[in-house]
């Protein structure tokens, strides 16, 4: 599974890197838009059941960071680092969003200080700056995965 969220227990301390939105963002550049809906709808569907947290509540969210994703990346271009790290930092950033809205709407009571701020802003810009390396690793084990299948097939 792979995890992706900052905010897995509530607001945590740790900045993690959004490999999700990263590989939604990739899987657009390669035109995949049904792959990367499905992928976000997984996830999230994984994430809720081993979350133990509200059922529908991370595939809600990650089939609307789809969304927004897929609405901010129309103006850049998604095979250019410059865009990669601006949709996925866009993305990533209003994800967040969303949980503290998420949140507030099931009244799960979570505080919610300046600090917590800085650290969601952290974590979409360690997010983007990351996206073009994960996106070339991506390309990368994409040619390896296609070589050895041209292989078995001569």
């Amino acid at each position: 599974m792979i995890k992706g969220d900052l905010l897995n227990h509530g607001l945590s301390i740790s900045i993690d890197i959004d490999v999700v939105a990263i590989v939604m963002v990739y899987l657009l550049g390669r035109r995949c838009e049904t792959g990367a809906g499905v992928f976000a709808l997984g996830q999230g569907l994984i994430m809720d059941i081993f979350s133990g947290g509200i059922w529908g509540f991370h595939a809600l969210l990650y089939v609307l960071m789809y969304l927004v994703i897929k609405i901010i990346a129309r103006p850049f271009d998604l095979l250019s680092s410059v865009g990669q790290v601006a949709v996925v930092f866009f993305g990533v950033l209003i994800k967040d969003v969303f949980i503290i809205f998420l949140f507030h709407t099931f009244s799960l009571n979570s505080g919610f200080s300046s600090f917590d701020a800085l650290l969601l802003m952290a974590s979409a810009i360690c997010s983007g700056l990351s996206a073009p390396f994960i996106i070339i690793l991506l390309n990368s084990i994409g040619r390896v995965i296609h070589g050895i299948q041209k292989g078995f097939n001569t």
